[in-house]
């Protein structure tokens, strides 16, 4: 087994760091992200552009907006930066009671329609249904404005990398979240209650149920409703329990690793940064992206600062749409 040191090194002391002072002081604060304070703090004009490199913790990327905006209303920490665009309606937002059931309901829901996701200027409300429900009670209410919104052709579903597959032949996602969804949510609520579980078992438990029923695996979905439960019902779900990683972040392991399983090098990375695993799978698909250029936004074409050229040295695709390097 083999650690490449310096490309650990660009994530552990470059990257984490600058995504961590870029959250805390301008996603979930007031900073400017292109201010002096900023420009002195950071340095790097495509962390500092494009937001999608903001955040050294999950429930700080836009694809988490949406639950986290119904959690906390208008306590939320990104507030401040939301406009009539993205903002929820905070009708209701500031006293949902909903019970477990719904909550995970609603988790799921999220994760199966798309996340939101984007990575445009509406990334994490695109498209979502989601948004309003603060102004409902009851999963039946939200089974109801799912029906409606498929009646009316209103879109639910954002971008097709965040979404899973089918289920099956015949069965729509907007079909399971309303005809089996909801028994699936009492199941696995009881399931929860019974002791702490894991991220991977939460996943296992859901995908074993898609295939005893002929459906395709949500993994992507699945993954991520593990993590939301983790965030805000952590006497469930074990927040440092490991994940499974998608592709991005496998990409990136094998960029600084060889022969290590996903759990031992999680537990290295964990050691290094503090880190929970969970996060730092967000962090590492971040990460492939911050080593391609990649802006999505399309706001000009910024660089990273990176002391490696990852696309002349390890041979990532520059997805910047022009190479600011002699190859």
């Amino acid at each position: 087994m083999q650690l490449n040191e310096e490309a650990l090194e660009v994530l552990q002391h470059h990257y984490y760091p600058r995504a961590k002072w870029l959250q805390n002081n301008c996603n979930w604060n007031t900073i400017s992200y292109t201010g002096s304070e900023a420009n002195a703090e950071i340095n790097d004009p495509l962390m500092q552009h494009c937001e999608i490199y903001d955040c050294f913790t999950r429930n700080a990327a836009g694809f988490s907006n949406v639950l986290q905006d119904l959690k906390f209303g208008s306590k939320t920490p990104k507030w401040h930066a939301q406009d009539a665009l993205t903002r929820i309606t905070s009708e209701g937002n500031d006293s949902i009671n909903w019970p477990l059931q719904t909550w995970l309901y609603a988790f799921l829901c999220h994760r199966i329609t798309g996340s939101g996701a984007s990575f445009q200027d509406d990334h994490g409300y695109r498209n979502s249904v989601v948004r309003y429900w603060g102004r409902l009670s009851t999963i039946d209410d939200m089974k109801e404005c799912l029906v409606e919104a498929k009646a009316k052709k209103i879109a639910i579903f954002t971008s097709i990398g965040n979404q899973p597959p089918s289920p099956k032949k015949g069965v729509s996602n907007i079909d399971f979240m309303v005809k089996e969804l909801p028994m699936l949510i009492v199941e696995l609520t009881e399931w929860l209650q019974e002791r702490k579980r894991g991220h991977k078992e939460i996943v296992d438990y859901l995908n074993n149920y898609n295939i005893s029923n002929g459906h395709r695996r949500f993994n992507f979905a699945y993954a991520a409703f593990s993590m939301d439960i983790s965030d805000y019902y952590p006497e469930l779900v074990d927040e440092y329990s490991h994940t499974y990683l998608g592709n991005n972040a496998i990409r990136c392991m094998k960029l600084m690793s060889r022969g290590y399983k996903t759990d031992a090098f999680m537990d290295i990375l964990t050691n290094l940064t503090g880190g929970k695993a969970k996060d730092l799978e967000d962090v590492m698909c971040d990460f492939v992206r911050y080593g391609q250029n990649y802006d999505p936004f399309k706001r000009g074409r910024h660089f990273n600062n990176s002391p490696i050229n990852f696309i002349k040295k390890y041979g990532w695709e520059d997805r910047s749409g022009t190479t600011p390097y002699a190859l």
